[in-house]
């Protein structure tokens, strides 16, 4: 598997993000931003929907059967990349580092990252560049 930021690995990754949308749906809609009740209801189900469809049509278009073995198989691929290294640029990240990461981050306290962290060996790089990009930006409610 070639490792870039158009590879299988962000793909695979995508596929289940998309796949435990109710995840997500719950966790933006009803705990972040300031949405009265009925866009929270709009989000929550009109996300939930097109997200269905798009995890669907990822998974069928890249032949992912279980989106959880591919997440899995393509972060270790990652991990086996970095061959010992801190990162996949040396001693400091470089863009595909961040490209991973960009993909990883928004699921990290989601079940589905949570599971990838405990059942791959990604954690420890993934610690690694938490510290080195620092803190989300992201505005909180």
């Amino acid at each position: 598997m070639l490792l870039n930021s158009d590879s299988a690995q962000s793909l695979c990754e995508m596929a289940y993000i998309l796949s435990s949308y109710l995840d997500f749906i719950v966790n933006f809609s009803c705990n972040a931003g300031n949405f009265s009740f009925t866009e929270r209801i709009t989000v929550k189900y009109a996300g939930a929907a097109a997200m269905y469809f798009v995890s669907k049509n990822l998974k069928k278009k890249y032949n992912i059967t279980d989106e959880r073995a591919s997440l899995y198989e393509a972060v270790e691929t990652w991990v086996d990349a970095l061959n010992g290294r801190e990162f996949l640029g040396g001693s400091k990240p470089n863009l595909a580092d961040l490209a991973v990461f960009g993909v990883l981050r928004p699921i990290r306290n989601l079940r589905s990252g949570r599971d990838m962290v405990e059942q791959t060996r990604i954690g420890d790089w993934y610690k690694r560049m938490e510290n080195a990009v620092g803190e989300s930006s992201r505005m909180k409610a």
